[in-house]
């Protein structure tokens, strides 16, 4: 197989080229020359069109770039095709690749922190850097200083160079790689070796903005938007504050604490709710054992009670299960009389029935099993204590 000529990098604003096709392998077509540039160093492989079938995606294959089609059946090897990129699609992982290398020379320059690693997905842009901590006052800063570049106009520039060479050159990051290498600078900002591609000037990128971090392997992650992201997030941010405003009845100056006065009021309910339940499910309980007898098994599934709420002071042994869809859920008190009684014992002369699961501290136990059976199980309780 010829060795594919990389038209993305003698021009990297190309959006349609003729090219010949050298192999298909199944989904995957090889071409003498392509503008679409394969997945690397973080940025994503390009999509478009090979003539008028979908090219999704874009991958190395050794010394070759697969294009991958939805379906090669029209294709033939030799075919002189034409090639059109996903433009948009293309542009802006451009733009956010440059972002990233305006945002990494300026947190190694001003800040000296380095990148660990990058990732540009659909929406944002991901910088893990080698530090443990990260001021949130930093990261506005850092964004007020990428934001005064752009609008500098700083030129980017290529360059192509063999390793020895570029070791020479003060960059921000050691060369990873043996052979010659293509190195990327950001004019007075940037200089570091990358096969990325990217805008031509600053100004390209138009906005950044910080949006959040992440703590990962004991570093920082950052979170970025970048050119038409921003003002999509700006948007959604907006017509969520105003949509807010109108639910609640408040400014942007009250809207923070009229949301706070409303999570308390939130919590003070739920407290009230807590205690009514719980009252609820000791007047409940109380009922149900309000009898001579001492050994007892019941379905409650008609009350609304949750067995973390049950609190039993009867010197009974108690054994209470609910059906929850196709779940079985059990528990299982023993008072006072009967806390000589392993539980382990129980479990394995009845609970077994209803292969029951579960444990708990005495005297209170809860779990789940399954439905078959269950009349066994209640047989077998009784049985247990009656019989001892």
């Amino acid at each position: 197989m010829i060795q594919v000529i990389k038209e993305y990098y003698n021009d990297t604003y190309k959006k349609e080229i003729s090219a010949k096709i050298v192999d298909i392998i199944e989904n995957k077509v090889y071409l003498d020359k392509t503008i679409f540039y394969p997945e690397g160093g973080g940025q994503p492989g390009d999509k478009g069109y090979i003539n008028d079938i979908e090219i999704y995606d874009t991958q190395k294959d050794g010394s070759q770039i697969a294009h991958y089609v939805k379906d090669s059946s029209s294709l033939s090897i030799g075919m002189d095709i034409r090639l059109k990129l996903n433009w948009e699609y293309r542009y802006n992982y451009m733009k956010m690749h440059s972002a990233q290398h305006l945002l990494s020379g300026l947190l190694y320059s001003v800040f000296t922190v380095g990148t660990v690693s990058v990732h540009q997905g659909v929406e944002n842009l991901t910088i893990e850097i080698d530090k443990a901590d990260f001021s949130i006052e930093n990261c506005y800063e850092l964004e007020d200083i990428a934001n005064k570049k752009i609008l500098e106009a700083h030129e980017i520039s290529y360059s192509e160079m063999d390793k020895t060479a570029a070791e020479k050159l003060n960059m921000r990051r050691s060369i990873k790689v043996d052979s010659d290498v293509r190195i990327v600078k950001i004019e007075d900002i940037d200089l570091i070796a990358c096969g990325g591609l990217h805008v031509k000037n600053t100004k390209e990128i138009e906005k950044i903005m910080y949006i959040g971090f992440e703590k990962i392997r004991k570093h920082y992650r950052l979170l970025f938007r970048v050119s038409n992201e921003v003002t999509k997030i700006c948007r959604e941010y907006d017509n969520v504050i105003k949509t807010l405003c109108t639910l609640h009845s408040a400014t942007l100056d009250t809207l923070v604490e009229c949301d706070k006065s409303l999570l308390n009021k939130k919590l003070e309910l739920e407290k009230e709710v807590r205690l009514l339940k719980k009252e609820n499910t000791d007047l409940i309980i109380s009922n149900l054992l309000n009898t001579d007898e001492n050994i007892i098994t019941k379905n409650i599934s008609e009350y609304n009670i949750d067995f973390k709420d049950i609190d039993v002071t009867f010197d009974k042994a108690l054994f209470f299960y609910k059906i929850d869809s196709s779940l079985l859920r059990w528990f299982i008190y023993l008072g006072p009389s009967y806390e000589k009684y392993n539980i382990n014992d129980i479990r394995k002369n009845v609970l077994c029935y209803i292969n029951g699961k579960g444990g708990g501290k005495a005297p209170y136990f809860q779990g789940k099993g399954e439905l078959n059976n269950i009349d066994k199980c209640e047989k077998a309780f009784l049985g247990y204590f009656n019989g001892k």
